[in-house]
């Protein structure tokens, strides 16, 4: 944290190396200086700014429920009773159709580099015959996708329209992926950020910049007057010691 005056004692005070001192004191003053960085408020007032959390906290819900889809496919024998047959059925449907996808793009993507391999040793005919044909595979694909991005909704309309059932499912948390969890981690730091913005006036929010101008201006004065007088001793303590050796060789 930034110091706000840095008091300094005399740096020579006798011959004694040992009397020179620096002291940084905290000033008695910085207790107001933090008030621009506390909002006013702590609740949101207006329509606008509650719609805008609640779509957010929304979509972390689902987000948080989504990730889960994958744990609940590999353990539906578990969770089966937890959740209910009807979720465990839209779920394996939902992992059948994505183990589906999987197998076709790893399937495509081996024939593609098959393909670039041997471009060179065939036909030119041939070979874009070839290419076409594997694109017109890839393009399949759209219609799968499109059928997971549906059995995912009606997954979590069923999990929504089911509290217990969600909430029993997010106790699983720990097994999410590392990647869908720092997902939400940012998703919840935006939260914090968004809701401080909205608590936060346009004066309050000038008077931060101001608060936090002034704390770095002061705390490039306070490190210059550090550096310089680390520097200013640093010199003491050399003369000092060339002191000492020239006494030691008379």
């Amino acid at each position: 944290m930034a110091l706000d005056i840095v008091g300094v004692a005399p740096l020579y005070q006798g011959p004694d190396i040992n009397r020179m001192r620096l002291t940084a004191e905290l000033s008695q003053k910085p207790a107001s200086l933090l008030k621009p960085l506390v909002p006013l408020k702590s609740k949101l007032t207006t329509i606008e700014t509650k719609r805008i959390m609640s779509v957010l906290d929304e979509t972390i819900h689902k987000v948080e429920l989504v990730t889960l889809l994958s744990y609940m496919g590999a353990n539906y024998e578990t969770l089966e009773k937890m959740l209910g047959g009807d979720i465990i059925k839209a779920v394996r449907e939902h992992e059948d159709l994505c183990h589906t996808l999987l197998d076709s793009i790893i399937y495509l993507q081996d024939k593609e580099r098959r393909l670039q391999e041997e471009e060179e040793y065939e036909e030119e005919g041939l070979f874009r015959n070839r290419l076409f044909s594997l694109e017109l595979q890839k393009s399949h694909l759209l219609p799968l996708m499109l059928q997971i991005k549906e059995s995912t909704k009606d997954i979590l309309r069923l999990l929504l329209n089911n509290p217990q059932a969600a909430s029993l499912a997010q106790t699983h948390t720990l097994s999410r992926s590392v990647e869908a969890q720092n997902f939400i981690d940012c998703l919840m730091e935006l939260r914090g950020f968004l809701f401080e913005k909205l608590l936060t006036s346009p004066m309050e929010a000038r008077d931060r910049s101001q608060f936090i101008q002034d704390i770095d201006r002061r705390n490039k004065r306070n490190q210059e007057i550090i550096n310089t007088l680390e520097n200013e001793l640093a010199a003491i303590m050399r003369n000092r010691e060339a002191e000492v050796e020239k006494e030691n060789f008379v």
